[in-house]
This record gives structure tokens, sequence and C-alpha cells, in this order.
């Protein structure tokens, strides 16, 4: 094909491009850039992780084809590989009944009238399945594999009764002789640069630009850590760029020789970061049909940057400490100008790729011979019979086989496994549900305990209820409805604490007390001096003389505390606690939270500075309305948010409550307690039908899912006939979280099997004060449930630390009021979290972070490998090892009409429910039978393939046991 021919198809003279006006194309442009980004993840810096869809800029698709274009846009994996589903299926995880009854919801045809169906050949190429091919080891595989030795030993009686006087050698023969190669694609037109520099002369451009751009991008957005800030940050990243590497000691290497008279250029002229990318595209001959995808494609090479820039454009409050300036568009023409520095070194010319075309790799013709002759044997086609086929039979059977490519049978295979788990959950659940309680009923609780609905917190509440059944516990968004911008006593400015979907409206802060202001001012003070001393020991350790004597002096007495810390984490951990608080203070403090000013509730734009008596009173009825608790509550209601505390771990906002944005839970479970505390609430709430006994008192708490440990706040305002309650609370929960520690620990190999429940509780503690453990916690890695109903159907069910619980009582919700604010909280979070894990897991290199082991936290704002590279985004490979990567199975105790009414009213929701990315099902309030949404029709349930077992206790089911477990009923009687 000629240069002017391919021209003419490609572009690469688009007339568009030449009579666009100027307004419009940068009109154009900025569209491009802003729709590209989209394509960006969504991570914020360390301090605010939290989870997401990976695939958020494609969650208008659905599921399955989501997953496979993200695939080929990212490079990155749909689905688990081939041979992991297989060895599931070997183990049990996937029956054959399940592949059948994923295929029967397939598209059917026939291949060969009367013999064969495409269900038919697919059921064979999944059960027993297909062996791994390719171009490189067929011939090995022939010759030494043993494939025309013999047939293979798994095939149907059926097929292998077929083949029986046939030999391999010979189907192999008619396989040559029957199937036609596939034409080699033709060559395409390349996408960037470096597509044609790679296949022409082996050079990767990026490998030239990324590392230069790396270093520039770190030093202009860090937070902090380095010892000389980046001078010119008030100008904008392409302006502090141009004005600090064309200085004289810069020095470029030589493929990148012009970016200094490229920089000087650009500053001398004025040009802004629209016109250099405007300028790049001409300059490289992109058609004005083609900015989309060459803009996605170049900002894609670089994501985790690049999304870092994106994130810190939107909401520069995100950075922890140095608010900078900085687009997508800039960092756009940063890249381009070194790739055009690069490309003019390395080729010569910046327009000449557009008249080169790519090489596409092709399928080889032996592989597609291979399958057919592996197919053949599963369906029990001789020689004889496959020389018989007519070629519009041969022609059909070959393109069948071809349609079920790797990919697709995957996706197959990956709907299997998640039938499996569905049934795993719905049959025992629902057989649970009608069966009798085994707890007692008691006329008045001893106390009630809300915890947030995270599924690390399913065995914690199961453990409470085991060791004391006179409590009860309850299941809500962590954030116990409270959105808030919230600042602590030591915190230098606030931060969001609610879901990222909510703009929090309300500050509240946390001060001291009145008759504790000096406490708090030396407790400043003290702060300020230490500080000052690790600022000056910071900076000492990067300057020349004092790094060597600070280095020579401080380095041999820093390794007695660092031998402590790593051989008896707990004990110095409990040791450095010990020294702050005998010699830091800490004042009582309150939250300034009341707003009853004019002038607080006229305010219309920007935070309120607190919350009105109403506000409260609506806060207070989020929680206790569709939980149904409207009367009988206990003496003493306890509010446990929780966090996660480690040392070392830059994923440890990761670990913390999502429903707060990553934050601890704590400051909404206090001041929700406040709240629900106020007599003017309270009053509030009786008129709504939420009537809370005078002698009930709500208590602040928090739990820590890594420690175990459990805090109480605001003790002192608890009432004396109040005290012996907490005691017995204070004792049950004790006992809980030692168990709940040692289930926990059956995941730990460094636990061993036979440790005790205190061993366990000691262990867990250890992991959080070790600066050298990389799976402090699991975290959510055996997320897969989440069920929104009473909490009487789930009570005394184990359910492995794998399922959301969110208390919802559809028998005192008639107008769906309270349906809607249950799974409006509920669903969005638990499907990020899930997603989240789905895709850190079945492409950890891409889609996650890889392993901890070469992680390098840069600037404060996220991790690389090494000293230099892409920042890693997504979960690292400790935190999902153990993970099944299933789409999160939504169970809501109320009827489907009912439930979609809720979701159909939610933008949002309906998308996520339409396009399943969650699996959906009703279990009916009266009957308990349950209906499985199947795209966008509900179905009832039916089999009892799946045993409910029972055990006399959570501890006697799970011991000696460390994989995934099914559910199971748990009745002390069964002893």
């Amino acid at each position: 094909m000629s240069t002017r021919t391919h021209a003419s198809i490609c572009g690469c003279h688009d007339s568009r491009q030449e009579t666009q006006p100027a307004e419009g194309r940068l009109e154009h442009l900025r569209r491009v850039v802003d729709h590209a980004a989209h394509f960006l993840p969504i991570q914020g810096p360390l301090g605010v992780f939290i989870h997401y869809n990976t695939l958020l800029s494609l969650q208008h698709r659905k599921f399955e084809e989501a997953v496979i274009e993200g695939g080929n846009l990212f490079k990155a994996e749909p689905f688990l590989s081939e041979e992991t589903y297989q060895t599931d299926r070997a183990r049990g995880r996937i029956l054959d009944e399940d592949i059948d009854a994923v295929l029967s919801r397939e598209p059917d045809a026939e291949i060969l009238p009367g013999r064969l169906t495409r269900r038919q050949l697919r059921r064979f190429m999944l059960t027993p399945g297909v062996r791994r091919v390719n171009g490189i080891n067929i011939s090995w595989q022939m010759e030494e594999g043993g494939w025309l030795d013999a047939f293979r030993a798994d095939l149907p009686p059926a097929s292998a009764s077929a083949l029986h006087g046939d030999s391999p050698q010979a189907l192999w023969s008619a396989c040559l002789a029957r199937v036609t190669p596939q034409p080699a694609p033709p060559p395409a037109p390349p996408k960037r640069p470096r597509d044609v520099v790679l296949s022409q002369q082996g050079i990767d451009l990026d490998a030239l630009i990324h590392p230069p751009l790396i270093r520039l991008t770190a030093a202009y957005l860090d937070q902090g850590i380095a010892y000389w800030p980046m001078p010119h940050r008030d100008k904008g990243l392409l302006r502090a760029a141009r004005l600090i590497m064309p200085q004289a000691f810069a020095i470029f290497p030589a493929h990148l020789s012009g970016v200094h008279a490229e920089f000087l250029r650009q500053e001398a002229a004025g040009m802004d970061a629209d016109a250099v990318v405007l300028e790049a595209l001409t300059r490289l001959d992109v058609p004005f049909s083609q900015w989309q995808d060459f803009v996605t494609e170049e900002l894609l090479a670089l994501r985790g940057w690049a999304a870092m820039i994106r994130m810190l454009e939107q909401d520069p409050s995100l950075a922890p400490h140095d608010r900078v300036r900085c687009s997508v568009m800039e960092f756009l023409a940063l890249r381009l100008t070194y790739t055009i520095a690069a490309l003019t070194h390395v080729a010569g010319d910046t327009a000449a790729w557009r008249s080169t075309l790519v090489p596409v790799p092709r399928f080889d013709p032996l592989t597609h011979t291979a399958r057919v002759f592996d197919v053949a044997q599963l369906l029990g086609i001789s020689s004889r019979d496959l020389a018989a086929l007519s070629e519009d039979e041969m022609s059909r059977l070959t393109q069948e086989i071809l349609a079920c490519h790797e990919i697709e049978r995957r996706r197959l295979l990956h709907l299997a496994y998640e039938r499996r788990h569905e049934r795993r959950v719905l049959i025992p659940l629902a057989r649970h549900r009608n069966m009798p309680c085994v707890f007692p009923h008691s006329s008045r609780l001893v106390a009630q305990v809300i915890f947030c609905m995270d599924d690390r917190e399913e065995s914690m509440r199961r453990a409470l209820e085991e060791v004391d059944p006179g409590i009860e516990t309850v299941g809500v968004a962590g954030f116990f409805g409270v959105a808030i911008h919230y600042a602590g006593i030591d915190d230098p400015c606030g931060v969001s604490y609610c879901p990222v979907v909510i703009d929090p409206a309300h500050s509240v802060r946390e001060v001291p007390v009145q008759d504790q202001a000096h406490v708090h001012r030396q407790r400043q003070g003290l702060r300020r001096a230490w500080a000052g001393v690790v600022r000056h020991g910071f900076i000492s350790s990067r300057t020349l003389v004092r790094g060597w004597v600070s280095t020579a002096c401080l380095g041999f007495l820093s390794l007695f505390p660092l031998a402590l810390r790593v051989l008896t984490p707990l004990s110095y951990g409990r040791f450095i606690k010990w020294l702050n608080r005998a010699f830091l203070p800490e004042p009582r403090t309150e939250f300034a939270f009341m707003s009853d000013d004019v002038a607080s509730r006229a305010t219309t734009t920007g935070l309120m500075t607190g919350i009105t008596v109403k506000q409260q009173a609506d806060c207070v009825y989020a929680v206790l309305g569709p939980a149904g608790l409207h009367k009988g509550h206990a003496r003493l209601v306890v509010i446990l948010g929780h966090g996660s505390t480690s040392l070392n771990n830059p994923y440890e906002s990761a670990y913390c409550c999502q429903a707060c944005g990553g934050h601890s839970g704590a400051p909404n479970a206090r001041l929700f307690a406040i709240m629900a505390n106020r007599p003017a609430v309270r009053e509030a709430l009786r008129a709504r039908g939420v009537v809370i006994p005078e002698d009930t008192w709500f208590l602040g708490g928090y739990h820590d899912t890594c420690s175990e440990d459990i805090h109480f706040f605001d003790l002192d305002l608890l009432p004396e006939t109040h005290h012996g309650d907490l005691v017995r609370v204070h004792q049950s929960l004790d006992k809980a979280r030692t168990l709940n520690a040692h289930e926990r620990s059956r995941r730990f190999e460094a636990a061993g099997h036979a440790i005790s429940p205190d061993s366990s509780l000691r262990h867990v503690q250890e992991r959080a004060e070790h600066i050298g453990e990389p799976r402090p916690e699991y975290g959510h890695c055996t997320n897969a449930v989440a069920f929104v109903g009473r909490r009487e159907i789930t009570k005394g069910l184990f359910m492995d630390r794998r399922s959301f619980l969110v208390s919802y009582d559809a028998t005192k919700d008639p107008g769906d009021e309270g349906l809607a604010h249950a799974v409006g909280a509920a669903l969005p979070v638990c499907c990020s979290i899930n997603l989240d894990y789905y895709f850190s897991t079945v492409d950890n290199d891409v889609y996650g972070s890889g392993t901890k082991l070469p992680h390098n936290i840069n600037g404060l704002l996220g991790v690389m490998n090494g000293y230099q590279s892409d920042l890693r985004t997504g979960l690292p490979a400790q935190a999902v090892e153990i993970h099944e990567p299933v789409r999160m199975l939504f169970i809501v105790e109320t009827t489907p009409k009912r439930l979609m009414k809720v979701i159909r009213a939610s933008h949002e929701l309906n998308e996520i429910v339409s396009n399943q990315w969650i699996r959906l099902a009703t279990m009916d309030p009266d009957d308990g039978h349950v209906e499985v949404c199947r795209d966008g029709v509900f179905k009832k349930l039916e089999g009892d393939d799946e045993p409910l077992p029972v055990a006399s206790s959570s501890q006697a089911w799970y011991r000696g046991k460390r994989d995934h477990l099914p559910l199971a009923r748990i009745d002390p009687r069964a002893a």
C-alpha cells in the first residue's frame, strides 16, 4: 500500500482538521481530554485510599461486556485463568450442573444437523475442558507430550467408544487436511508513535520518556518529603517545568536533548497547556477524528500519575499538605513535549510514523488445528467422520470452535463459579430462616450494640451474641447517618467522614471542655516541640555534613528500639503508648456541633458550622428507623464505629471504614450517641414514631478491626445507674473480641492451627504493631454477600466473615423510605469494595498493585515499584491472595416489586443493578421464599442441593480449617 493510499485511509490529511476553526479545535480538545480522563483510576492519595469500581468509566455497560472491553483497553485479564476455574471444578467448587445451567441461558444454534448444537459443543469444551495449546508448545506436545500416542484419558465414555479403532495420528492427519488456515489480519494503523518505533527499531519510547516525566511529576506533587521543594509550584505544572528544566545545570539525556530548546521556545511564546497540546497534535500529524484514541492511549500509558493529577485537579483538598495547581492538560502537554523530542532523536521526523502500518499478531494456524484435534476427541468424531463432513459442516464446526475461544470459556466458567457460590448462600440461608431461633428471647435486652455493616464485623457480632444472648447486634452504614466534615483535636484541618457519594454539609470540631483549655495548650506545645525535633532529624539525614554525623551517632542508638520493635512488637507498642500517656497530656474533649443560630440555618453554600435539632433527629432516625428500632430499646445502646491501625502500611486507610471515606468511624459513632441522648432530639423522634425509653443511654465506641482493641467515649457522662450495664457489656465484648481474634487467626499461617483464643488475641495485636508485617489484617478479602434485612434472619448463622449485614425491617416500613435509605447507603459502598477486590484479584499486576515487597511511598501520594515507576493502583497481592473474585450477592428482605421501585428511582443504583455489576436476590418478609434476578427478571429459587451443617459453636465449625467455609447453623444444643 502506498503512503498516499494509506494516508487517505487512516486520515492523516483529514480535511476537517485543516478547516476546523481554532475555537472549535480547542473546545474539541478539551472534551477529548476530559473524556479520556474518565478512563483513569479514581484512587486518591494514600490517606484517603478508598475502594471503587476499577472500571467505573464502563459502568454504563453490562458487566461481562465491560470487563472484556476493559481488558482490551488496559491490557488486563477480565476473569481468572482457565486453569484456575478447572482446578476449582476438580475440587467441587464448580459443579457440572452449574455449567449446564449457565449454558441453558446462552443462545443455541445447530452446528451438525441432528448431531451437534452450540450448547453441546461448549459443554464438551468446558467439561472436561480443552487442553491449553499455543504455537510454541504444539510440536513438543505432539512429539514428546504423547498427544499422538493415545487419545485423551479423560474422554466421556460415549466419545471414547466412538473413537475405538481410530488412532490419534489418523485424526491429526484428518485435521490437517480439513482445517482451513485462518487468513492473517492485515497490518493496522498505529495508535501511538511508540508502536511504530518499537516494531521497527525495537526502541520503547515509553522507556525513554517515563523516567524523567515521573521524576518531574513526583517532585511537583511532593507533599513535604523532599528536602528542597520544587520552585514555582504556584505557577502550575507546565510553567514550573519550563522555568526549571532549561536552567544551566539541567542535564538532559541525548534522546531528550531537544526538550531544552522546546521549553525555552514555549515559554518565550507564552504558550499555555492547550496551545502546546494543539501544536503537538499537528506536529505528530494526528487526524482530528483520531484525537480521542490518541489522547486516551497516551494518558493510559502512565495512568497512575495521570490519575493522581486528575484527582488533585478535581479536588485539591485531597492533598494531605500542599495543595498544588495541576491539570491533566498540563500533564499531557509535558508528555507530548517529551514524546516529540524523543521521536525526533530516534526517527528524525515527528510525522513519518503516521504512514507506517503496524503488524497485528495473527492467530497461529497450527494452534487452531490442534484445537480442532482436541475438540474432535471430546466430541467422539473419528478421522473417518471428520473426513466425511461437508465443507459447510466443517466450516460451521471450526467457526464455532473459534468462537468459543479462551476468553469466552473463562466467561462461562466464571458464571458457573458465581452460580455455585450463589446456591451455597441462598439455599442454606432460606433453610435457616425457616427454622426456629436457637437463642432465647427476653422481655428486655441487656444491651444493643450497633456495628458498621462491614463484613469483618459479621464474626464479631456472631461471637458477641454467642457469649451473651441477651445482647442484640445491629448493622448500619458505618458513618451512622452522620455526614460531617470533621477535625479532631490534633488535626490541622478537617476531612469528610461519610461515603464519597455524599457531600457533607456540616462542620464538626473536637474541642477541649472549658476547664481543660490549659491542658490542651500544654499538649499543643509539646506536640510542636516534638514535631520540630522530628523535622530537624528528617532534614539532617538529607544533608551532606549533618547527614553523616546523624547517621554515625544516632544510627547506632536507633538500633536498640528497632530491635525491640521487631522482636517484641506488642511490648514495644505498649511502651510507646505508655510514654505518650505519661508525657503527653490528653484533655477531656467535646464536640462543637450545635447550630441553632439564624445565620447557620440560612446557610446555602459551603459548610454549616453545626447541626440543628431537627437535623440531629433526622440523622438518628436514619439509623433507628430503617433498622426497626422504633421502641423497646435496651438500657444501654452502644454505637461502635470501626477503623484499623497498623504500622508501615501504605494501605491503612483501605482497611478503615469505607462508609466514612476511608477514615475511622469513631467520630461518627461518638457524635451519634451524643445526639441520641439529647432530650430535644428524642422528643422530635417521638413525633416520628421512634420512642426511646427514658432510661436508655447511648454510648459511642470504637473497634479496631486489626488489633481488636475496643474503646468507649464520654464515660464521664454515663449515669451511675448504667455502670452495671456497661460492666456486663464490656465483659461480653472482651470475650467476643478474643473469639473474633481466634477466628481471624485461622487464616494466618504464622498463627498455627493449635493456637488458643487468648494467644490469638495477642497474635493479632502483635501483627498490628509489627513494622514488617505485610498482612496486618486481611481486610475485606472474603467479601461476597450483602444481606439487608432483620437480624433474626441471620442470627446464629456462620457466614465466615463474608457478608455485609444491614439491619432493615420491611414489616415496619410500609412506604419503603427505610428501604431506600438502607439500600441507597449500602449498595454503592458494598459494590465498590467488592469490585475493587474483584479486579485486584483477577489481574493484580494491572488492576492491583502487585506484591508489597518492592513498594516505596512517593511524596505521601502513592506507592511505586522501586524508586521509579508508575503509581500503583488497586490492592496489593497480600490483600487479595485468599479472595474469591465473585460479584457481590445482594440479598434484600423485601419483595421484588418494592425493591425495584427503590432501585429505579436512583440513577446510580439502577445503573449498577441493570448492568449486573452485582447479583441480586430478594427474600419475602412473610414466607421467606427467595427470588433471584436474572437479566432483570426475578425467578423463584428452586432446588435443595446445598446442605446446612449444624455446629455447637463457631469455633467448633472452623477449627483446623483455613479455606472458605460454607454457611453453618450455630446451635449450642448440638454439642
